[in-house]
């Protein structure tokens, strides 16, 4: 028997998909996932939060069950999130995002300051500083990459090349969890092979520019209520794709995190990009440390109104 409710609201014309965890008294908490995830990715922390908290996991648009769109910006994203906590009508939601998810918490929460009780971003304080030449580079491998998302991207085989493709990028992941994500993440094509559960064409990301360093420094400057940030000790061989690269130098970091006015940083060891793959207990105990020392909602409202 499922533990979560399957549930849909409209963001403009678009019908975006979430997972609904808890009851309905509880406080809630909104889950965004990363850049070719889904939410089925948070099952295992939505269920333990779901203990004390109401939890919203979103498939972002483009991704799991949601509905798709010929092109991506960031802003989309953030209008999906804003569209969602308008749609439930959530009051003073603690959010938190995790890496893409992280990026589009940041700047909904810095657009929008006074609607979070709190923020947690996971891995989603943006990729080290690149070169202008390495971003043209990059720039240009988008565009072939769009060119091969229109015609068609190939098709997996079956569910174990999935899984086998699956386990290879998470090591660490349980082959429980692995195969149970598999399943969960992929849909069948009419010619009988299997595709994840994303667009390909989300790589139209790319062409705005991706990650604005200057601009993201200025939408967390905004973010006054508690925020928690979370790092894998080992994520700069995610950023860097390099094995035992660090992910900033400790000034970049310095300065990232300093951007924060009321933030806490945490790092979790032997994690890399997916800490919730890596160590969902170091994970979850950290989360909950966090909110645990949240201020009482409601006497700080009775506060402010006396």
């Amino acid at each position: 028997m499922r533990d979560y409710r399957e549930r849909f609201f409209r963001s403009g014309a678009l019908r975006i998909h979430f997972r609904d965890w808890g009851r309905l008294e509880n406080p809630p908490l909104v889950l965004v996932h990363g850049l070719r995830d889904h939410s089925h990715s948070f099952d295992d922390l939505s269920r333990e939060l779901s203990r004390d908290y109401r939890v919203y996991a979103i498939d972002l648009r483009g991704h799991g069950d949601s509905e798709s769109t010929p092109y991506y910006a960031f802003g989309h994203f953030v209008g999906d999130i804003r569209n969602m906590i308008r749609a439930l009508r959530l009051e003073k939601p603690i959010v938190v995002g995790h890496s893409l998810g992280g990026e589009i918490v940041g700047q909904w929460a810095g657009t929008f300051p006074d609607v979070a009780r709190a923020v947690i971003i996971i891995e989603g304080i943006g990729p080290p500083p690149r070169s202008i030449p390495w971003r043209l580079k990059r720039h240009r491998m988008v565009w072939r990459a769009i060119d091969r998302a229109q015609g068609g991207l190939p098709g997996l085989p079956d569910l174990e090349a999935a899984f086998a493709r699956l386990r290879k990028r998470n090591p660490r992941l349980s082959e429980a969890k692995a195969r149970d994500l598999t399943e969960l993440g992929t849909r069948a094509r009419e010619d009988g092979t299997l595709e994840w559960k994303f667009d390909p064409m989300l790589v139209t990301l790319g062409v705005a520019g991706g990650f604005r360093l200057e601009w993201m420094l200025h939408c967390w400057s905004q973010i006054t209520v508690p925020t928690l940030l979370l790092q894998g000790s080992e994520s700069g061989e995610f950023w860097n794709d390099e094995p035992g690269a660090v992910y900033l130098k400790p000034e970049e970091l310095e300065a990232r995190v300093g951007a924060f006015p009321n933030a806490q940083y945490v790092e979790i060891p032997q994690a890399g990009h997916m800490i919730h793959f890596d160590q969902p207990d170091l994970l979850l105990a950290a989360i909950r440390e966090f909110l645990s020392d949240l201020p009482d909602e409601k006497a700080s409202t009775t506060a402010k109104s006396s």
